[in-house]
């Protein structure tokens, strides 16, 4: 719930077609011209499109899995293609939302405040967007062997393309040919939910998180995902359900001190915490960090969120003071992190003016908000 470009720079990128389309001897000839020339070009015409330059290589282990000879995959959505799909989808949203009945108006609400947020900083959405997306590309290497080849890896092509039509259509082919190859069934039920929490269609992303875990219900990546997705949905009970059945099975699988073992303890505190139940929540959020702790260290995003968690249940609590200290905590890391201009620590302030505009410190709230 609650985790770069190194493309090269147009000098750059002129030079290589330069050095591949020209003899050597017209480039020392000429660079001093063409150079002059392609940096006033660049500079009318704008940079070129943002490209992530992301290949899963052979040797490259991902969620566990290596990737062999010939099964390289390179992540080509661009960012421009990202923030253009997440505009439609806003306008989708806001067009159904006119003519939506209560329960509906509830869920489009999510979802358009789960756009805006992404818009609103879109580069660091994209980043984690693609890098999920390289986590699932992984996974899928667990069903190799149950389908066809050719039909798995067209369906990890559509999926680095951004292709998700496609690879809902490939999913969906891959369900209807392996109806007794029940691990293939899942993933693939698993993957079709991703698909739709990428395109920010929660209740179509719930249900396939749904039989994702009903085919294979001990596995603790289907569990977590039907867990984000119960809370998003406002089901606390089943979030907790899914997320305890996955820490379950990840202490089985890993041991205490394992990110993932973290993760599951974070987003169980998140769920006690919305059932009201502040004291198991806190219980779940301090093992978490504990655990992030001596993985990460001080300064990692995932201390500063799970800290910020803290501040908000003890401020639920109405222990301002505990709930200051770990707001000020998540700020100074989330400052180390990332700088002054970040959502993220625009995000922590604001919690602290809260809470000192409720303690009646009107002045130290101002100085927060400002």
């Amino acid at each position: 719930m609650d985790t770069s470009s190194n493309s090269p720079t147009p000098i750059s990128r002129l030079w290589i077609r330069l050095r591949e389309h020209r003899p050597w001897v017209w480039i020392f000839l000429g660079i001093g011209v063409a150079v002059p020339l392609a940096l006033v070009g660049w500079l009318i015409t704008g940079p070129p499109e943002h490209s992530p330059n992301i290949t899963i290589q052979s040797g490259d282990t991902i969620q566990g899995i290596q990737y062999k000879a010939g099964r390289d995959i390179h992540i080509g959505i661009t960012l421009e293609q990202y923030e253009a799909g997440l505009k439609r989808r806003e306008q989708e949203v806001t067009k159904v939302l006119k003519q939506a009945h209560e329960q509906e108006r509830q869920i489009l609400e999510k979802e358009k405040s789960e756009i805006e947020r992404r818009l609103a900083d879109t580069r660091a959405s994209y980043q984690s967007y693609v890098k999920e997306l390289q986590e699932r590309i992984a996974h899928l290497e667990r069903i190799r062997g149950q389908i066809p080849d050719v039909l798995l890896d067209q369906a990890r092509t559509a999926l680095a393309q951004g292709d998700r039509s496609q690879a809902s259509q490939l999913f969906a082919q891959i369900k209807a040919q392996t109806k007794a190859a029940i691990q293939a069934a899942a993933e693939s039920d698993y993957q079709l939910s991703r698909i739709a929490l990428d395109e920010i269609r929660y209740r179509e992303a719930y249900q396939h998180a749904q039989r994702s875990v009903r085919l294979v219900p001990e596995n603790s990546l289907y569990l977590a995902g039907a867990g984000e997705l119960a809370q998003m949905l406002g089901d606390y009970s089943a979030a907790k359900t899914y997320h305890e059945q996955a820490l379950a099975s990840d202490l089985n699988a890993y041991g205490e001190d394992h990110p993932r073992v973290a993760t599951h303890r974070n987003n169980l505190g998140g769920a006690w915490r919305a059932l009201g139940e502040y004291k198991k929540a806190i219980g779940y959020y301090e093992q978490a960090l504990a655990s992030d702790l001596a993985t990460y260290g001080e300064d990692h995003p995932h201390v500063a969120a799970i800290r910020n968690n803290l501040g908000g249940v003890w401020e639920s609590l109405g222990e301002y003071k505990k709930a200051i200290g770990y707001y000020e905590q998540a700020l100074v890391s989330d400052l180390n992190a990332y700088g002054e201009d970040h959502p993220h620590v625009a995000i922590r302030r604001n919690n602290l003016g809260e809470v000192w505009q409720t303690l009646g410190e009107y002045e130290k709230a101002i100085g927060y908000y400002e």
